[in-house]
This record gives structure tokens, C-alpha cells and sequence, in this order.
């Protein structure tokens, strides 16, 4: 349960942090208007916070692996 936590507790609040980065220069309104797909603003907000919050998942999971000692890959 730490490691699940250590992972995504940082990756959230950085998702979260970009998400008003991304909202600062796009407006989904705007978005759903030049062709974009059928979202509500809401969902475009999810969306997007959601696939942040993936992708820094998985790149604070790769940090965590390889902050492991040495021994636990091979222990011979």
C-alpha cells in the first residue's frame, strides 16, 4: 500500500498542477468548436486530467523501480 501511495500521491498532484497549465492557453469551449470531439467542458477537464495523471504515474512508477538497491534485482 505505500508503494501504490508513494506513486500516485505525487503523480496526482502534479496531474493536477498540469491540468490548469494545459487550461491556462486552451479553452474547451473552443475546442469543442473547431472539431474537437463531442465533451462537455467537464469532460474535457477529466479527460485530460486523467491522461496526465496516467502518464505521470507511470513515469513515478519507472523512478520508483529504479530506486531500489541493486541487490533486489539479482541477489546472487
Amino acid at each position: 500500500m505505500r508503494k501504490w501511495v508513494s506513486v500516485l500521491w505525487p503523480s496526482f498532484i502534479m496531474s493536477a498542477i498540469a491540468t490548469v497549465i494545459v487550461f491556462l492557453f486552451l479553452n474547451p469551449a473552443q475546442l469543442a468548436l473547431s472539431g474537437g470531439p463531442a465533451l462537455t467542458t467537464l469532460g474535457y477537464y477529466s479527460v485530460t486530467f486523467l491522461f496526465l495523471w496516467a502518464t505521470t504515474s507511470a513515469t513515478t512508477l519507472i523512478s520508483y523501480f529504479f530506486q531500489r538497491p541493486p541487490e533486489s534485482f539479482n541477489p546472487d
